[in-house]
């Protein structure tokens, strides 16, 4: 029987450990150990962060109701599905740079900097406005980690993050947008 660790988290009684998490392995991309190992820690900071925003924006969509909800909806689907490839991305340059994703709820939990929602639901402004925020967080992550990779050496990482960040800032402005149209306000508060 698997030994249980945290929650559903367990590890197989059976088959071989290819590698440990929180190693660096070889890489195919020529990129030293010690520089690869720098990159992984910081795209794990990203790759949770954008796993907790894809969630935090798949709320929202489920939930989204008001005078805007076709609208509001219909671009919280398209970004939490941006924000998806974007995790899955950021996962596979991990991986390539020789390193392992963070994989298990409490790892994401310990590497986001982008912060859930508690599970209540939230006013459609309200919600948007969290949404802003963990774009926030999450862009000033990217940025950072561009100028890392960059001073590391590692074009190719850099690029990846400088065409992940535009796809974030221009979903953060639709989200800026829709914050300063009056109309999302509940409907029982009109006059």
């Amino acid at each position: 029987m698997a030994k249980r660790q945290i929650g559903l988290v367990r590890e197989p009684d059976t088959g071989e450990r290819r590698q440990e998490w929180g190693t660096v392995g070889e890489n195919e991309l020529r990129i030293d150990r010690d520089t690869a190992d720098a990159i992984v820690d910081a795209l794990s900071v990203d790759h949770a962060g954008s796993f907790n925003l894809f969630y935090l924006l798949r709320k929202h969509y489920w939930t989204a109701e008001g005078a805007e909800f076709h609208d509001v909806a219909d671009f919280l689907e398209d970004a939490y599905k941006r924000v998806r490839d974007i995790n899955d991305h950021l996962a596979v340059r991990i991986v390539e740079l020789g390193g392992i994703p963070p994989n298990t709820p409490p790892t994401i939990q310990d590497y986001a900097e982008v912060h859930l929602e508690a599970e209540d639901l939230y006013d459609l402004r309200t919600s948007l406005e969290g949404d802003l925020d963990g774009y926030a967080t999450l862009v000033a992550s990217v940025r950072d980690h561009v100028g890392l990779a960059e001073e590391l050496g590692d074009a190719g990482t850099a690029e990846r993050l400088r065409d992940h960040l535009e796809v974030l800032e221009d979903d953060a402005h639709a989200i800026e947008q829709f914050l300063e149209d009056d109309t999302l306000v509940r409907e029982g508060t009109r006059e």
